[in-house]
């Protein structure tokens, strides 16, 4: 089976392409929602993928980390949360040439029409990496960056996107863009994917503002500190974890890192971030709706 167009996109999109390839016998990709009848939910970050430059690794890391199985369909690498496809991974060497191009998780963001995005995010300062490509069996998506370099998916799926519910342990719970110019992020988004802005007040914030739709909090943005030069702006997602502290030891018994260790200022001790084997960011977050309201 040779390997999905979208690789070829993705790939490009991340400069990891090596050599051009083929659009013939594109095979069909695993649906967005596996619920029939679901609607589309516009705004909803519903997909995320993995380039990375050893999916053998990458693969052991989070199948023992987060439980989730794997299928490969012919070097795309389909991850699944009890059954549930959650995100891809596939593989890329990194080039000699762009050292700046590190494995990363991106999300992909549910919209109603993905040429209309398109004009869209030029528009308001974006660029087009990967322009609209129908994909059998998924939908119609593109790749782009934002006006500061994030790189960010779109994604109208065949199939309707995935309902809200509660995340499990193991699934996708959040999504954080780190910005160097959060307000001009912030407009950005606003004006691409129609989000609701909300300027968060707290004193002792996690974030300077969160994108809103269908009345759901989608993502939150938050500043990069002046201190670090070397974080890049990115997209940072975030899986649900039953015990921080066991999954922060685990993962690094597993090969990672711990890049942002729990401490009581996060989210009182209950979120981190982590890097894979191969280097990619991940945000881990234990949620506990029942502990929560009993401080209120």
């Amino acid at each position: 089976m040779k390997t999905f167009n979208a690789l070829l996109l993705i790939s490009v999109a991340c400069g990891w392409a090596s050599r051009p390839v083929s659009a013939a016998d594109q095979p069909a990709f695993p649906p967005i929602s596996s619920v029939s009848g679901s609607p589309r939910l516009s705004g909803k970050f519903v997909w995320a993928d993995l380039v990375t430059d050893d999916t053998a690794a990458a693969r052991e890391f989070y199948s023992g980390l987060f439980g989730w199985t794997f299928r490969d369909l012919g070097g795309y690498l389909v991850a699944a949360n009890e059954e549930r496809p959650l995100g891809g991974m596939f593989q890329r060497p990194r080039p000699a040439d762009r050292p700046q191009a590190k494995p990363r998780w991106f999300g992909y963001i549910s919209v109603a029409n993905v040429e209309k995005t398109r004009q869209k995010v030029v528009k308001a300062g974006g660029q087009v990496l990967a322009s609209p490509r129908k994909l059998r069996g998924r939908g119609e998506q593109a790749i782009f960056a934002d006006a500061e370099g994030a790189l960010f998916g779109i994604i109208k799926s065949s199939s309707g996107d995935p309902p809200d519910f509660e995340a499990d342990p193991g699934d996708w719970i959040w999504i954080q863009l780190l910005s160097r110019d959060t307000k001009k992020a912030s407009e950005f988004y606003g004006a691409v994917c129609g989000y609701d802005v909300t300027v968060n007040p707290a004193n002792e914030r996690l974030s300077d503002y969160v994108l809103v739709s269908e009345g759901y909090a989608r993502a939150t943005i938050r500043a990069i500190p002046s201190s670090n030069q070397d974080l890049r702006p990115t997209w940072l997602p975030f899986v649900r974890v039953k015990n921080l502290p066991e999954s922060v030891g685990l993962a690094k018994q597993l090969g990672g890192q711990v890049l942002v260790e729990p401490r009581p200022d996060l989210f009182e001790g209950r979120v981190a971030v982590l890097a894979d084997p191969t280097g990619a960011a991940i945000g881990v977050l234990e949620w506990s709706p029942a502990a929560l309201k009993e401080k209120r």
